[in-house]
């Protein structure tokens, strides 16, 4: 018999590369856990805004171990990814339910459904058994977004102190090699924080973008960033 098993954490949103770092922490502690393998029907259905899943990418050794998923799925549609600093995010496409025999293919959500935003980052770390891949999952909605808690809300996990360099962005070395492609300097590696547009959610095809595109959460919220200037009248 196969035992449900629990999202590493529930109700809550990942702000920033760090929050990461320190749920993987917690998690090689054993403060936390991992996710072992791919979702069934029943865990599919619990999938909420505010679940967040860690897991490890099936390596060479999996075979032996038993250990590793080789790629995690929740049985959703998504637009292609976006990415803004070493996160990939992805919009849900609307999907009619499977007893919606008449619906057409391209039959259009309820004015009520809210699609839930995917937001993944991956690392590098070195165990006991040899380097490993290990990936987060969070999903999240944007109406939802604002009452989740932080990873700082967590005992035993907000007040981590990750050493420096224990986990490795698996995206630094494709960056910078398209940084380098480009003759970019070093410097030009800095984040940059901003908005990325999606599809609307409205729409079944992910090259559609709305004339208003729905823009997603911003988990480093710049004061008036969005903000029309006030306007100051001549002299």
């Amino acid at each position: 018999m196969v035992h449900a098993q629990e999202p590493t954490l529930t109700g809550l949103r990942i702000r920033s590369v760090q929050d990461t770092h320190k749920v993987f922490y917690a998690v090689q502690k054993g403060t936390l856990k991992m996710v072992t393998r791919r979702l069934d029907a029943d865990e599919r259905m619990a999938l909420r805004s505010g679940c967040i899943y860690a897991w490890e990418e099936r390596g060479p050794h999996s075979e032996i171990t038993g250990l590793g998923i080789e790629r995690f799925t929740e049985g959703r549609r998504w637009t292609p990814s976006r990415v803004r600093d070493e996160f990939l995010f992805y919009y849900e496409r609307y999907m009619p339910p499977p007893d919606a025999n008449q619906s057409p293919p391209d039959a259009k959500p309820p004015r009520d459904w809210e699609p839930l935003v995917k937001q993944t980052y991956s690392v590098w770390v070195d165990t006991e058994s040899g380097r490993r891949k290990w990936h987060l999952t969070a999903y999240f909605t944007q109406g939802t977004i604002d009452q989740l808690r932080s990873v700082d809300d967590v005992p035993g996990v907000g007040d981590l102190v990750v050493p420096e360099g224990h986990f490795k962005s698996t995206r630094v070395g494709k960056r910078s090699k398209a940084d380098e492609s480009k003759g970019e300097s070093s410097k030009s590696n800095s984040v940059t924080r901003t908005y990325a547009p999606f599809p609307s959610p409205y729409s079944n095809t992910s090259a559609a973008v709305d004339s208003h595109p729905v823009v997603m959460y911003d988990p480093y919220p710049q004061p008036n960033y969005y903000q029309p200037q006030p306007t100051i009248p001549s002299p």
